[in-house]
């Protein structure tokens, strides 16, 4: 775990130095780590860790005095993060509700920008963890539950580490091979 966080966080540093997206992702850093672990070994996600990182997420913006606009795009993040989760898991089960909360949280660090991006690349991701199980098994069990949060978390340091517009990217291949 430690070592995981130590190579994120030096990746963040090269690609922003020191700025406020830094310092941000520093400090989710640990709660997408632990979150992830304890959601891995227990199946649970805890709202005090969430609740948590989002309060100390909203100290960071306000101590820095970022722009109106920009802190405003951070919370439409935490409010797409919450609600599409949050149907998504009423709707289809297909998340369990610690997830909604997490969600949030990375949605409320990356912004309104990134929102949908989180969603579509855990699933993608998550989607290709299922076939490699699927590969290893030779069975399908619609039984098996895998833990979100790593893969919610898994998608969050990518896009930190990358800025990528995951929807923007699938569209272009779409349009581009009619």
């Amino acid at each position: 775990m430690y070592l995981t966080s130590i190579i994120i966080s030096v990746l963040i540093y090269n690609k922003y130095e020191i700025t406020i997206d830094s310092i941000s992702y520093f400090l989710l850093i640990p709660f997408l780590v632990i979150i992830s672990v304890i959601d891995f070994r227990t199946s649970f996600v805890y709202d005090i860790t969430v609740v948590s990182g989002i309060i100390i997420q909203s100290v960071v913006f306000i101590l820095n005095k970022i722009p109106y606009a920009e802190l405003l795009n951070h919370f439409e993040g935490l409010i797409i993060g919450i609600l599409l989760s949050f149907l998504i898991c009423k709707i289809t089960s297909a998340l369990g509700e610690g997830d909604i909360g997490f969600y949030g949280l990375c949605c409320f660090v990356l912004g309104a920008k990134h929102s949908l991006n989180v969603f579509a690349l855990s699933f993608i991701v998550t989607s290709l963890f299922g076939i490699l199980i699927i590969l290893k098994q030779k069975k399908i069990d619609l039984k098996v539950r895998v833990p979100f949060t790593p893969f919610i978390s898994l998608a969050t340091i990518l896009i930190m580490l990358t800025q990528c517009d995951i929807i923007k990217i699938y569209f272009e291949m779409i349009t581009n091979n009619l």
